[in-house]
């Protein structure tokens, strides 16, 4: 394992062009999980005007050869280190460069470079995985046309992919076989990829607009063939809507998808060969709940359109990631939205935003959209890369409009076709389908922290309208440009004006005509699903909320204005010890049984707020007293509308197991409704969960019922998490969700979480299962944050273990302690002691080193 101090700070204002490039390649794989033998042939190409020493990156590798122009190299022209291969003198401008070395995948527990997952060997090159494959220029400005050879024993290695188009197959005289993938399009090293193993095939096809052919293929492990009819149909639902939509066409005639077990992503964008977490590949009716079908046709969607937007065109550094992450997050956004509901899609979004985003801005690992530096490029997959450089590109498309948003894109993707660039090149396409520059918006990258925008008001008596005064607070640091969609409303809830503002710097004022004799204050809806990536501070009275909660038209807002209704009512009682005004939102549902709204939606807007998603609110970290107020809330509304609950729940009772927006919706209704109900006073409604979990036809029912009675410690808990385990403990990725809900919620889970690691089904090399039961626990914030610290030290203890199997997972982990410096008590301090120890590990790894270097010095 490379050591922390051979890994340099990279700083974005350090960048230039490399020296070197390697236009073409042919790599050579001869296979074996213990001992793979990798041959690299490089047209290597000088870029400079003078001939300087060409470094090539190389991590883990046993050296074998290297020759130049097809002579041995004598030991002295190179040296090897750590980090890589420099060679001093260079034979010419233009050269041959051959090198092979050698690598043992079935030891590459960090899923990086080529590992062993199951039967099969599979790579994981993004950021910087490929230069523990070969040595190479392994950048993403590098960008090479690749020929891909690879031999095997078809006993072991019957399938065996690449990049592109399928060229031939040869068996040799010695039985093994050899196949050969070229992919003619130039792509930087981190999008190459290659799978070997035994797995079944399963094919469909698409025929573009122009009327070409597309074959599709889905590669999964024997067993898992009939569960791959949902993700063909999402693949061809994104590939007619990039070309309904932006008029992208696939540009190969071959596509692919591989299922992996061990993954540490969620998938990965290959050109033509997608790898895929199984988890978001693999679905039946049985075994995959309405959130893993919805989540499977995003990722995919997401995944196929990075064909245009990070393939096609990539990225010349790793500072400008969210070129291709938020872009593309948008992308799959817009095209689920279309797919779905477009309310409830942007609601979870929002929610997504606000409960993992906002916390990360203003905690320890905050930093710009484009970072100025980075030690090890794993710690910036963030959610401000992806979700936040979305919002980003959502700004984008509210100022320009959805039409000339898609002329601005085009001409990005025609004009930097097959290079690699920053996220200056694409606001200049934008700018171009705008017909002006766009004031402000490059500060977007370079700001960290969520703005916080003040609103206050006041009457003027000389004009008679009320001045809406919109102040962004941080504005000193780097001013940005705002969309401020918004309405006024009279008291009646009716609609007096609506529009959509654009906010340069500091300042914005919105002047509107008071109503009725008195000049009445109008009541004002700002920023309207989110129109721009903001934290709202207002101090509008909770009976102006209760109006914009029961009459907003716009579903997203309404939604939210119900949210603060519940949050003003929250901080009330924190503030106070008590409140009288939880009639309000008793009044405001009774409302809401009387309306018409689609089941899913309905579902959401009767929800109540998760706790994480109330501390975070209310900036309170009392979890304990915050879970008191909040069940009490619950049991409250669950004994007012008891008899409204059990009319849903029976109403939507019998459910057909497809995915259709009617049955889904069913689904949302009766779990939300059971939900309420298992918190009735009574306890009279446990027996209804613990049938519907034995008579599910689909897993949203099943699972759904078996949290619910998990969480308010049912007397049948016992039997139904046994019940379940038989049920499904030869599907490991079910078994995913039964460990998570074991320790997702609730105090004293650390027993329960130290029983479950013994469980012959867990694995700590899975990053699936370590996410389940390790990331599920510290993300319970009533047993991480225990006020003993036993949270800290489980976790801590994890994370060493980790430190050595699977460096980018216990990073991960590590950056759940950023909420710790928020705690009270002595917590911060217990937090800092178990971090420290870590950093003392000898063997510590440079992602890891990061990550709690930065949450030290914040306690």
């Amino acid at each position: 394992m490379t050591s922390s101090s051979s890994s340099p700070v990279h700083k974005i204002e350090d960048y230039s062009p490399n020296l070197w490039s390697t236009p073409k390649v042919h790599l050579r794989f001869d296979l074996d999980p213990h001992l793979t033998v990798v041959r690299a042939d490089y047209e290597v190409k000088l870029n400079g005007e003078s001939l300087g020493p060409l470094f090539l990156n190389g991590e883990n590798l046993e050296f074998l050869s290297l020759r130049l122009n097809g002579t041995i190299a004598d030991p002295s022209e190179y040296e090897i280190s750590e980090l890589g291969l420099v060679v001093f003198h260079p034979p010419g401008a233009n050269f041959h460069l051959t090198i092979e070395n050698r690598i043992c995948p079935s030891k590459n527990t960090s899923l990086e470079g080529l590992y062993k997952s199951g039967s099969m060997l599979c790579t994981q090159n993004e950021p910087e995985g490929f230069r523990k494959i070969v040595y190479s220029i392994d950048r993403p400005d590098n960008m090479m046309r690749f020929f891909v050879t690879i031999s095997g024993d078809p006993s072991f290695f019957p399938v065996m992919l690449s990049n592109g188009n399928f060229i031939t197959e040869r068996n040799l005289p010695d039985g093994k076989k050899e196949v050969d993938w070229e992919d003619p399009f130039p792509k930087p090293t981190y999008l190459f990829a290659l799978v070997a193993g035994e797995l079944v095939e399963t094919n469909d096809e698409f025929i573009t607009k122009s009327a070409k052919k597309v074959t599709l293929k889905i590669f999964v492990e024997k067993g898992n063939e009939n569960k791959v009819n949902f993700a063909f149909d999402s693949l061809k639902k994104a590939m007619k809507w990039d070309e309904d939509t932006f008029g992208l066409e696939y540009d190969l005639d071959l596509f692919m998808i591989v299922a992996v077990e061990d993954f540490n992503m969620g998938a990965m964008e290959n050109k033509g060969l997608n790898l895929f977490n199984a988890k978001l590949v693999l679905a039946d009716k049985k075994s995959a709940t309405d959130e893993t079908f919805e989540s499977i046709m995003a990722v995919i969607g997401h995944e196929y359109f990075h064909n245009w937007t990070g393939n096609r065109v990539t990225l010349r550094n790793w500072f400008n990631l969210t070129l291709k992450e938020g872009l593309t997050v948008f992308r799959d956004q817009w095209f689920t939205e279309d797919m779905t509901d477009p309310d409830v899609k942007r609601i979870k979004d929002i929610l997504f935003l606000k409960e993992h985003q906002f916390p990360e801005d203003q905690g320890p690992m905050s930093h710009p959209i484009v970072p100025k530096s980075y030690t090890e490029m794993n710690n910036f997959y963030t959610v401000t890369v992806y979700e936040k450089g979305a919002e980003v590109i959502r700004l984008v498309s509210e100022i320009l409009g959805r039409e000339n948003f898609k002329k601005g894109l085009i001409d990005y993707l025609t004009r930097y076709d097959g290079q690699g660039v920053t996220f200056e090149e694409f606001i200049s396409s934008m700018e171009r389908a705008f017909g002006k520059p766009i004031p402000l918006l490059r500060n977007w990258y370079h700001r960290s922290g969520t703005p916080k925008i003040q609103v206050k008001d006041h009457f003027d008596e000389t004009t008679k309208e009320w001045v809406f005064t919109i102040t962004d607070r941080d504005s000193d640091a780097l001013p940005l440009i705002f969309v401020n969609s918004y309405a006024a409303f009279g008291s009646d809830g009716k609609i007096l004006s609506e529009g959509k503002r654009i906010q340069e710097g500091k300042v914005d004022e919105i002047r509107l005509c008071g109503y009725g004799p008195s000049y009445a204050k109008p009541i004002l809806s700002l920023f309207r699903g989110l129109s721009s990536p903001v934290s709202l501070e207002s101090t509008m009275p909770i009976e102006e909320i209760q109006i914009l909660a029961e009459n907003e038209p716009d579903g997203v807002s309404r939604f939210f204005n119900f949210q603060n209704l519940i949050f003003s009512w929250m901080d009330d009682l924190i503030q106070n010890g008590k409140s009288e005004r939880f009639s309000i939102i008793i009044d405001t549902l009774r409302s809401c049984f009387k309306k018409d709204w689609d089941k899913t939606y309905f579902s959401f807007f009767l929800s109540f707020p998760s706790l994480s998603q109330m501390s975070e609110q209310l900036q309170c970290y009392d979890y304990l007293k915050l879970e008191t107020y909040r069940k009490d809330a619950i049991k409250t509304i669950s004994a007012q509308f008891s008899k409204e609950f059990q009319y849903l729940y029976e109403e939507n009772r019998k459910t057909i197991p497809i995915q259709t927006k009617e049955e889904i919706g069913k689904r949302r209704l009766k779990n939300t409704s059971l939900y309420y109900l298992l918190h009735d006073p009574t306890s009279k409604f446990e027996g209804l969960a613990i049938a519907q979990q034995r008579e599910a036809k689909h897993m949203s029912e099943e699972i759904s019922a078996l949290r619910y009675l998990i969480e308010i410690e049912s007397k049948a808990k016992e039997n139904v998490v046994t019940l379940f385990y038989d049920h499904w403990k030869h599907d490991a990725l079910v078994l995913d969700s039964w460990f998570a809900a074991q320790v997702g919620f609730g105090e004293n889970k650390s027993k329960i979480l130290e029983t479950l690691e013994l469980h012959p089904k867990f694995n700590l090399k899975n990053p699936n299962k370590v996410r389940s039961l390790y990331f599920s626990y510290a993300r319970n914030p009533l047993s991480f944050h225990d006020k003993t610290g036993i949270g800290y030290q489980i976790i801590a203890e994890r994370i060493k273990r980790l430190n050595g199997i699977n460096p980018q997972v216990a990073a991960g982990l590590a950056k759940l302690f950023s909420a710790a410096s928020k705690q009270k008590g002595d917590l911060p301090n217990i937090a800092k002691r178990e971090l420290e120890e870590i950093q003392n590990l000898p063997n510590l790894s440079k992602d890891l080193r990061e990550v709690t270097e930065k949450i030290v010095n914040s306690l």
